[in-house]
This record gives structure tokens, sequence and C-alpha cells, in this order.
């Protein structure tokens, strides 16, 4: 079962407002998380913790490390991973 939302983030001073999707399954759930045209999937790992799978990215278009942090931010804050 899938489910969309958006999600506001603050990331260097800035707004943003990203679409996602969660998706669950029987034994867990995937937030997929499209930041600037990038589907980011974070989700638990095997030990329980956080984790973002990113696509392979070619050199000129790369999502700052800084603002998948702050995605993990506004997940941590609403205690949802």
């Amino acid at each position: 079962m899938e489910h969309q939302f958006e999600l506001p983030v603050t990331y260097k001073g800035q707004e943003y407002l990203f679409n996602g999707r969660l998706a669950t399954f029987t034994y867990g759930y995937k937030f997929y998380v499209d930041i600037n045209g990038h589907e980011i999937i974070f989700e638990r790992d095997d030990e329980g913790e956080l984790r973002a799978i990113l696509p392979d990215f070619s050199s000129d278009s790369v999502v700052e490390k800084g603002l998948i942090e702050a995605v993990f931010n506004v997940f941590k804050d609403l205690q949802v991973l």
C-alpha cells in the first residue's frame, strides 16, 4: 500500500517542500522522497539504523549530503524512522 505526502524541509535557511510516498510492506516500510528530481529511499537497515539509498548519480546531478541529512532530521523529529 502506498500513501502520498509532502515533506517540508529547511536547509541553509531555505524552505523546501518535497513530494514523497510511503510504501508499506508486510514487515516494514520505506519512504520515497523526490529531492530535486531524484528519488531517494529512506529506510531502516538490518540493525535498525536509518539509511538513505541513493540512485547512481552522474557527476552533474548530485543531491547535497546536507540536504539529505535535513530530510533525515525531519523524519526523526516526526519519529517515523
